[in-house]
């Protein structure tokens, strides 16, 4: 029988804050018998210090000499305080930083990790400035403003209310909110209007939504808490930023990757790593996913990768880091990895145009929709129906946070309505990788004062397979600005540029590129009723009648970067 290490713990450990407020903190440290004082990990949570996988990965740490501090924030589980997601997060993570670094235990260097909002609890401490923050591992960090959360591109999010949900009291709902123990009817609560009182359907007042949904502008509300150039700049340590192409998180996490390597004076100690995962997929990776097998090459053994990166920032250790490129990514298709000296970007990639074409019948997969490098001449639109009342429904189950169904990335299953437009190339003779953020430029109209568009790239197998990579979003009256909407006149062209999530892949020969397009995504996007009226408060419905031109006047195509 293996030796048991007898680790040293400090439970609930109360750290206080400028305000006098007390958050708790479980401290894990090495075991006596090892040299003190310690570099020290910070972890800050909503979800609970306790959870399982934060206690193993604790373990794991003070195993290895570490000190990791798990703390409750603000407002949650044995915290005090008032909790309100994400504005308080910036002086509490500085004063909690720099409270460690007084400790006995602690020897002055200190780095933080996390995923999700434990992401973005680091890049709003990080931007405070704490003297003894020394790196930090930021994975599928959120917290990219109105273009990630809770709006997308104009396009409230009620996923967000479930995640409100579950953090909705002291402790973690889980149970009353999400599985089979549960009593939320997700699918009544999400088809109710107005959506500022989803949260009556819910069962329980939720003044956080509704604050959130009366801001539905990138107004000053919102700014106070989106990084610009000048809060970068203020951010000078190396940084691990992990993320996944389905990683719901992505436009956050490459936002502030985007942002350090642009700004940061650390701009040359940014490192990216990128994989075949979704959201939880970038903490624990897995070989498959939604029917899709990437091969043993996507596992990955996270708490090495997080280990080999302390040991070298905070203990100074020669390790393989010391020989890291600064980007590696997957490259899907070919289900390879590959790392490059330089940033990842999609700056100084070639852009391939790819237009629509169609005689008129581009709806459902059996239409005559194409995608070709060949620019459009004169050609009749594709038109379709949109119906709030029936909109397109992408997920096997309204249950986000409880449901054991995973939706599967083969796409072919919402193919088939006659309100998805489906452009597909022929087959390709030889190899086309992808690497960035593709953009589609959709010139379309709409016989109401606003819709939604929402546009999907995928692989297309020669066994018929439509394997989803890559979606973008857009609300029409927030076409050419997030601050100042603009209605549209109903029955006018424009063009609207809907930015997609940053892909990777290698379409083989004989595969086919897709692109669908349609106006709705329910429900982890709320339905656009079409009429222009106020977001949180409209009740009423109308039928969109929208039209998809490709001419040459109007050339819708997407702009794929090529290697």
């Amino acid at each position: 029988m293996s030796k048991k290490v007898s680790l040293r713990t400090l439970w609930d450990v109360k750290v206080p804050m400028r305000d006098g407020v007390r958050l708790s903190a479980d401290i894990y440290l090495p075991p006596e018998d090892t040299e003190a004082p310690y570099p020290a990990i910070l972890v800050r949570t909503p979800y609970d210090n306790t959870m399982k996988l934060l206690v193993e990965t604790a373990k794991f740490f003070a195993s290895n000499g570490y000190a990791y501090v798990i703390q409750d924030v603000r407002g949650r589980c044995d915290s005090e305080g008032d909790w309100y997601p994400f504005f308080n997060e910036g002086p509490d993570g500085y004063d909690t930083i720099e409270w460690i670094a007084k400790q006995s235990w602690c020897n002055g260097k200190i780095g933080m990790m996390g995923g999700s909002y434990g992401g973005w609890v680091q890049w709003t401490a990080a931007r405070e400035k704490p003297p003894h923050l020394t790196t930090m591992v930021s994975t599928a960090a959120g917290g990219y403003f109105m273009k990630e959360l809770p709006f997308i591109n104009g396009i409230p999010t009620p996923v967000m209310l479930g995640w409100l949900h579950l953090v909705g009291g002291r402790t973690v709902q889980v149970q009353l909110s999400t599985g089979s123990a549960s009593t939320v009817d997700w699918e009544k609560v999400f088809y109710h209007l107005p959506l500022k009182t989803m949260d009556e359907v819910l069962g329980r007042t939720n003044t956080v939504w509704r604050e959130w949904l009366s801001h539905p502008n990138l107004d000053d509300f919102w700014k106070r808490a989106l990084f610009d150039a000048e809060d970068f700049k203020r951010i000078n340590i190396p940084i691990l930023h992990i993320t996944g192409w389905y990683d719901g998180d992505q436009p956050g996490a490459l936002f502030f990757y985007e942002g350090m390597v642009k700004n940061s004076q650390s701009r040359d100690k940014q490192y990216i790593l990128i994989g075949p995962w979704d959201h939880a997929g970038t903490r624990i990776p897995r070989q498959q996913l939604g029917g899709v097998d990437f091969t043993v090459a996507a596992l990955m053994d996270m708490n090495k990768v997080h280990l080999d990166w302390f040991d070298y920032w905070l203990k100074g250790k020669e390790n393989d880091v010391a020989k890291w490129k600064r980007a590696k990514y997957f490259i899907m298709g070919v289900n390879k990895w590959v790392e490059e000296d330089g940033a990842w970007s999609s700056e100084g990639v070639k852009q391939t145009a790819y237009y629509l074409h169609s005689s008129g019948r581009a709806n459902t997969l059996m239409g005559d929709g194409n995608l070709s490098p060949d620019k459009p001449r004169e050609e009749p639109p594709d038109k379709y129906t949109y119906n709030p009342e029936d909109p397109v429904i992408p997920v096997m189950d309204f249950d986000f946070y409880g449901s054991n169904v995973e939706t599967p990335l083969d796409n072919r299953f919402i193919l088939r309505r006659d309100d998805v437009l489906v452009y597909t190339s022929e087959p390709l003779e030889k190899e086309l990788m992808i690497a960035g953020r593709p953009v589609l430029k959709l010139c379309a109209s709409s016989d109401c004062p606003d819709t939604d568009w929402f546009a999907t790239l995928a692989d297309v197998y020669p066994d018929g397979r439509s394997i989803s990579l890559a979606s973008g979003a857009l609300r029409a009256r927030y076409r050419d600005s997030l601050e100042k909407p603009e209605l549209m006149s109903p029955g006018k062209a424009y063009t609207f540029t809907l930015e997609l999530d940053s892909t990777c892949i290698v379409f083989k020969p004989g595969h086919r590129i897709r692109l669908a397009i349609t106006s709705s995504a329910f429900p982890a996007f709320a339905r656009n009723q079409n009429t222009g009226n106020k977001i949180s408060e409209d009740t009423e419905i109308r039928i969109a009648n929208n039209t998809v031109y490709h001419s040459k006047n109007y050339p819708s195509h997407i702009l794929l970067p090529t290697k």
